[in-house]
């Protein structure tokens, strides 16, 4: 019995520790399109990007200040102090080197005028190509110099 009323307290307290979760705070200023992107399989060492488009929905301008990504791995384009006015797009380009093997997620904080820091990221799996030599004596003929004879 006493299992069972445990089990229930500990329920009741986690579900009124998510609803007092706090909001994203830039959810009625912004707009965010890839906020939390899925890169799939990425070929170990060959560098990718996405983008991550910023819409202001507020009726005052915003300007965006810094973007900081949590690793040196990881390098943000965009156009620094850039002033957003209400209903323009923006955008932010992250680039990864494509350095990790296995399943990876990185973040970059996005800093706003006003405080608003918004987290965005992306997940992946890098993984190492392959190349098959080919099998000794398969010869294709197709090198210079070389004629196959049957």
């Amino acid at each position: 019995m006493k299992k069972a009323y445990l089990m229930a307290v500990l329920v009741l307290a986690g579900s009124l520790a998510k609803a007092q979760a706090p909001a994203d705070p830039t959810a009625k200023i912004l707009e965010f399109r890839n906020a939390d992107y899925k890169m799939g399989k990425i070929p170990f060492g060959k560098p990718v990007e996405y983008v991550v488009e910023i819409k202001n929905i507020s009726r005052d301008t915003i300007t965006l200040i810094q973007v900081q990504p949590a690793c040196g791995c990881t390098t943000p384009s965009f156009k620094p102090n850039e002033k957003i006015a209400p209903g323009k797009t923006t955008q932010v380009t992250i680039h990864y080197s494509s350095n990790t093997m296995g399943p990876f997620t990185k973040p970059s904080n996005i800093i706003f005028s006003g405080g608003l820091v918004k987290q965005v990221s992306f997940t992946g799996e890098g993984f190492q190509e392959t190349t098959v030599p080919p099998a000794p004596g398969n010869s294709t003929g197709t090198e210079k110099g070389k004629v196959e004879k049957n």
